[in-house]
């Protein structure tokens, strides 16, 4: 089993945290991929992980986590408390949520809450190697105190011109919210896609899965140019 110590642990929106950790010895993953994390909550003799995608680029050594928190959720809460220099076990890099060749001219992202994990190490990983297919994103976010890696995202579209962002609150709890609402799919179904060039990668929860596949497959685009992983 792998062990890292915790750098740091920031909330960045509610019931959103980011943890920032550094691993006693070389660690390589693709992005895309995920931890599995032992609950060292003693709750149980019976030992409890829990899976985390990855967030942030391969550099060897240290990766990011983001988690929503869980009302009574055993793994999230416990790890939320976690204090800085803290030591971690967990089993990976695991997952083949990862880009698939041939890459086409297209990629379009879809992602809803913490779907947004793997990704954004995706994106971001593409983006500083230098690829040249043409990336959106849309991002689903319920609520506006809700939202985090909004200025993250909003500089990648500024620094790469091949890199598009759409943000989207399904809720806005204020009339101040000037920016795109409806859900992820509702503004699928109103975009022009070429099908034959256009590979898509989802996560989130399952319904939106299953609605924008759908929505997808009426747009012509192959179901084997369409990716995902739920998150329940």
């Amino acid at each position: 089993m792998n062990k890292a110590k915790l750098i740091s642990n920031r909330k960045i929106a509610e019931h959103t945290f980011e943890l920032s950790c550094e691993t006693d010895s070389q660690f390589n993953f693709i992005p895309g991929q995920y931890i599995s994390i032992k609950i060292d909550d003693k709750k149980s003799e019976i030992p409890c992980f829990r899976a985390y995608s990855i967030s942030s680029i391969p550099d060897g050594k240290t990766f990011q986590l983001c988690i929503k928190t869980i009302e009574n959720g055993r793994g999230s809460n416990w790890i939320s408390a976690l204090a800085e220099g803290s030591e971690i076990k967990f089993m990976g890099p695991m997952g083949d949520f990862t880009l698939k060749s041939p890459l086409l001219k297209n990629i379009l992202f879809l992602a809803v809450g913490s779907g947004i994990t793997p990704i954004k190490s995706i994106i971001e990983s593409e983006l500083k190697n230098g690829s040249r297919q043409n990336m959106h994103l849309i991002f689903g976010i319920r609520h506006i105190k809700g939202i985090f890696y909004k200025d993250f995202f909003k500089d990648l579209a500024k620094k790469y011109k091949n890199f598009e962002f759409t943000l989207a609150l399904t809720q806005p709890e204020s009339s101040d919210w000037k920016g795109k609402t409806g859900r992820t799919t509702e503004i699928l179904k109103t975009m022009d896609i070429d099908p034959k060039n256009t590979s898509v990668y989802m996560c989130g929860l399952k319904e939106m899965i299953v609605d924008a596949k759908k929505a997808l497959i009426e747009k012509d685009v192959p179901k084997e140019n369409i990716f995902f992983e739920n998150f329940n």
